[in-house]
């Protein structure tokens, strides 16, 4: 419920995968698929998920929104209290699963997109519609790096 299935076809390297790769004076939750900066299309949603569809062009959001807390609301803030970033938390917080497996163990999801991945399952509220006359392979950067 309220996830969103997406085909990566672009993705950038910013340099916050690259420190967490490193994983200098951190503990972090390995192992995990690192990415947060790409372009993809739908391919599939979850039960709830209305303002998206399949063939949908999206672009991830570390720092999503609900839409339904006090900062999601409020006209001064946007850090959402259920999708603000969270490096540390590796599963879905619908049910506290990762969708990434092999042989039958987790492997970690990173900062609720982890788009070094063909496929990847992100909440509904931390991908943006966009015109899918856009370019993927230049407007993934907008996901983080023209944005920070």
């Amino acid at each position: 419920a309220m996830e969103v299935r997406v085909k990566i076809l672009y993705t950038a390297l910013c340099h916050t995968d690259v420190y967490f790769w490193e994983a200098k004076g951190q503990t972090p939750v390995f192992p995990r698929i690192l990415g947060h900066e790409a372009g993809g299309i739908v391919e599939s949603v979850g039960e709830g998920v209305t303002e998206l569809v399949p063939g949908d062009h999206v672009l991830p959001v570390f720092t999503g929104e609900c839409k339904d807390c006090a900062h999601c609301k409020s006209e001064e803030s946007n850090l959402c209290d259920l999708l603000r970033i969270n490096v540390d938390r590796g599963v879905m917080i619908g049910d506290g699963q990762s969708r990434f497996t092999i042989s039958g163990k987790p492997i970690f999801h990173f900062v609720g997109t982890s788009t070094f991945s063909e496929y990847t399952v992100i909440h509904v509220g931390c991908l943006a519609k966009i015109n899918p006359s856009a370019p993927l392979d230049k407007v993934c950067v907008l996901s983080c790096g023209i944005s920070t």
